[in-house]
This record gives structure tokens, C-alpha cells and sequence, in this order.
């Protein structure tokens, strides 16, 4: 398949462009707010780590796998759209292209972490703050504790492994928005059958 000319003005820019970058990472962020707002909103979010004295909770489990799909989601979306937006300097040939077009969704990705980052942490300390003037809870069991911590080991996991894949979605995904900006394919080709339907 013909892959069109890249840009001559190309030639005048640098390899990494932030335009589109920051744009993508400001969707990336958007969804990612908007995934964990639900998730709460639905019962998603971490919760409880015990139902009862003796027995564990799943929310822990289904929390991680909330934060998978949302990681997956956000960086899929950010990563496509600073494909499709950067601007292509001239290369040699197609697998180039491609490269620096994932590079882009890499630096999508890594802004969205740091921005995730440090809202995490503001939160956090904010969160910290508020509780600091409460008195202590009364002392749990062991079982309780060994149960907090292991579903505390279990997030930690899920976190890192969301953000893993994170990294490889906005990669995949902003070498498919690189793809379809060189063969000038519509937008509509990657909406769901339902939004299509109603542009149409």
C-alpha cells in the first residue's frame, strides 16, 4: 500500500514534537478521571480488603483490574491521537516512521503517569492532613492486618502492571494513528458501530 510523502517543512522541525504529545496526554488524563470516577461511582474503587473478621474481600482484586482497563483505555487514546496529530519529518522509510510515531505515545504515556502521579499525590497528603487530627483506630487482628497488607501488595502490583501496559497500549496504539494519517483514513474506520451510525 502507497504511503504518502512525508512533509518537506519536515526537514526544519525536530524528531519529537510536543504539540501533539500534550494534547494526548491531556485526553489520556480526561479518561483516566473520568474511568475512576465511575469506577467509584459503580463500587469499583478499592473498598474494604475484608468482608468479615476471618474472610477477604474481592474489591482489591476487581480494583486492579479496574486500574488495568482504565490505564489501558486512557493510554490507548492519548498514544492514537499523538499519532495521528504529529506532524511526520522526513524518513527513509515506513518502519522509522513508525518508531518515532510510538515514541510519541510513549511520551504521552509518561506525561499521563506524572500527571497521575501527582494528583495521586496531592490527594494523598490531603487525605493525610484531614486524618491526622483523628484519634487512632482501635487494634485490629492479625488476620485484619495480614489481609490489609496483602491487599495492599495486590494494588501496589496492579498499579505497576497497568502502567506496563499501559506504556505498550499508547506505543501500538499511536503507531496505528501514525499509520492512518499517512494512508489518510478516515476517523470514522476507529469509532464503535453506534457512534458511527449516528454521525452518519
Amino acid at each position: 500500500m502507497a504511503v504518502k510523502a512525508e512533509v518537506a517543512a519536515g526537514d526544519s522541525t525536530t524528531y519529537f514534537d510536543w504539540a501533539p504529545v500534550w494534547a494526548g496526554s491531556a485526553v489520556a488524563v480526561a479518561i483516566t478521571l473520568v474511568l475512576t470516577q465511575f469506577g467509584t461511582g459503580v463500587g469499583l474503587g478499592a473498598g474494604e480488603t475484608m468482608v468479615d473478621e476471618t474472610t477477604a474481600s474481592w474489591n482489591v482484586a476487581i480494583a486492579g483490574l479496574w486500574l488495568a482497563l482504565t490505564a489501558i483505555a486512557a493510554s490507548a487514546a492519548g498514544g492514537y491521537i499523538a499519532g495521528r496529530m504529529r506532524m511526520p519529518v522526513m524518513a527513509t522509510d515506513a518502519e522509522e516512521r513508525e518508531f518515532r510515531d510510538g515514541v510519541h505515545g510513549l511520551g504521552v504515556w509518561a506525561v499521563g503517569s506524572i500527571a497521575a502521579l501527582g494528583l495521586t499525590t496531592l490527594i494523598t497528603l490531603a487525605s493525610t492532613a484531614g486524618a491526622a487530627g483523628a484519634e487512632t483506630a482501635a487494634e485490629v487482628s492479625d488476620a485484619v492486618a495480614r489481609y490489609a497488607h496483602n491487599g495492599a501488595i495486590i494494588l501496589a502490583f496492579s498499579s505497576a502492571a497497568a502502567s506496563a501496559i499501559g506504556a505498550a497500549a499508547a506505543w501500538f496504539a499511536a503507531e496505528a494513528g501514525g499509520k492512518h494519517r499517512d494512508e489518510n483514513t478516515s476517523i470514522a474506520v476507529v469509532m464503535p458501530n453506534f457512534i458511527r451510525n449516528r454521525l452518519g
